[in-house]
């Protein structure tokens, strides 16, 4: 071979040889995981006040379910029904206990009417604690000014259970349910008629007119001073004066009731001409008794002499 061609031979196999390296095999170095903690966004003062906002809302809707769910557990409900020649409304608890007992209405619709005017003086009206000579004790539900008495509530043994069932009649009042009944039970009749025997008016009896705290009271005493009934309160003097007219004309035309309590004591009711209570008696044993006093006021109230103390 040609000197020249064996010097070219060798410059290609030079120039092979740089331009394909020798493969060389590459080991795998498992890289390790490196977790990234993100920096918290910060809050702008605008972005707080909508969580603080969002968290109130939240707050109120719960408490709202709250006491859904509360007056769905507790509905009373109301009960229009014929009693003593009138219709009467009640309002029972949950649990069927009798919260209070309306007045006398004269029609079946005007018990129902009474309920609204019931409803509107638990939520504005007065409630009084009122104990009687025995020491059982009541509410007495009154108007706004206290011009009249819109209900009366059951006798318990101490005005703690008293206070109690105001609570109750307050928890119960605003229910819808209205159930018209056409009879009770004899065992749930809690207001009877009278038959009266004749009285001969007596002259030596006396109503005393007299301030206690900021009311007039009306108290009728026998002969022997044994106080017969004591009145509502009155706001002066010349109201209470009128009231007790109301209550002569009551007593002379014989508008008694006898009424009986949950407890099974009875006392008597005075209503006017249109049907509206004027007072109530203190509460005995057995009704013997209470007609006895019903008799007794007779004697005495319509002739009684008038002292203001």
């Amino acid at each position: 071979m040609c000197w020249f061609f064996k010097k070219k031979k060798q410059k290609l196999q030079q120039a092979n040889s740089v331009n394909t390296p020798e493969l060389k095999k590459e080991s795998v170095e498992e890289k390790p995981v490196v977790q990234t903690t993100r920096t918290p966004k910060e809050i702008t003062p605008k972005e707080d006040l909508k969580i603080k906002d969002k968290a109130v809302e939240l707050r109120k809707q719960k408490k709202a379910s709250e006491t859904k769910t509360k007056t769905t557990r507790y509905t009373g409900k109301y009960e229009v029904y014929p009693e003593a020649g009138s219709y009467k409304f009640r309002l029972k608890a949950s649990n069927g206990e009798i919260l209070a007992v309306s007045f006398r209405y004269t029609t079946e619709k005007g018990a129902i009417t009474g309920i609204e005017n019931f409803k509107k003086n638990v939520a504005s009206g007065v409630f009084e604690i009122y104990t009687d000579k025995s020491g059982f004790a009541a509410f007495n539900l009154y108007n706004q000014n206290k011009a009249r008495i819109m209900m009366v509530g059951e006798f318990y043994t101490s005005e703690k259970l008293a206070e109690s069932a105001v609570e109750s009649v307050k928890r119960f009042y605003d229910t819808e349910r209205i159930d018209i009944l056409s009879k009770i039970a004899d065992s749930e009749i809690r207001e009877e008629l009278l038959v009266f025997e004749k009285i001969v008016p007596s002259t030596t009896g006396k109503y005393e007119i007299y301030k206690e705290d900021k009311d007039y009271f009306i108290r009728l005493k026998a002969n022997n001073a044994q106080v017969l009934f004591v009145s509502q309160g009155y706001a002066s003097k010349a109201t209470a004066k009128q009231g007790l007219e109301t209550i002569r004309n009551a007593i002379e035309n014989n508008q008694f009731t006898i009424g009986r309590d949950k407890q099974n004591r009875y006392q008597f009711n005075l209503y006017s001409s249109s049907n509206q209570l004027i007072l109530t008696g203190e509460t005995y044993p057995v009704k013997s008794s209470c007609t006895s006093a019903i008799n007794s006021v007779r004697k005495f109230g319509i002739k009684a002499k008038v002292v203001e103390i």
